[in-house]
């Protein structure tokens, strides 16, 4: 976990060779407000977890620390040290037909291009109101837009890059 922290916050050099020149190096990049963002938390083990608390816990950190997936409030409740740390339990639903095209557009600039009726048939096709589906297709959009010289956004490429977000069972 070190590891991944040290290479998702960009720094400079080598990996250091023992966890305390790591844990310094952490600390002091984040110094600086950053907030630290981690997916899928309900999966990672105990240690891993008191990691990142040790880093809130850090004198000189200055960090907001989102812990991210269904059933972190599980994991979390398995070191109440860490659970009585937070300050705000959020839930995410689906969201309805009416909120897509306004949520996607904010989401990500290419859904700008796309109009309303296109956005609501990809969530009706595909997304059906889940945000990470829509981070899934955006990606995967925004990746054949920017390796094939000629795709556009049309229905027939949208339904390619469904069958990668979501291939029939």
């Amino acid at each position: 976990m070190r590891r991944a922290v040290f290479d998702a916050l960009g720094l400079p050099g080598r990996f250091p060779h023992t966890s305390a020149l790591a844990d310094a190096a952490v600390a002091r990049a984040l110094a600086e407000a950053r907030v630290l963002v981690v997916d899928e938390a309900q999966r990672l083990p105990a240690p891993c977890l008191e990691y990142f608390q040790s880093l809130w816990d850090h004198p000189s950190t200055r960090i907001t620390l989102v812990l991210c997936g269904a059933g972190s409030e599980r994991a979390l409740a398995r070191l109440p040290q860490l659970a009585s740390r937070v300050v705000a339990w959020q839930e995410v639903p689906c969201l309805t037909g009416a909120e897509v095209a306004s949520v996607v557009t904010g989401f990500h600039p290419l859904w700008r291009t796309v109009p309303a009726p296109e956005l609501t048939w990809i969530d009706q096709s595909c997304a059906h109101g889940t945000l990470r589906t829509w981070a899934a297709v955006t990606a995967h959009l925004q990746n054949a837009l920017l390796t094939t010289s000629d795709a556009s956004v049309d229905r027939a490429l949208l339904r390619r890059l469904f069958k990668r977000v979501a291939p029939p069972l």
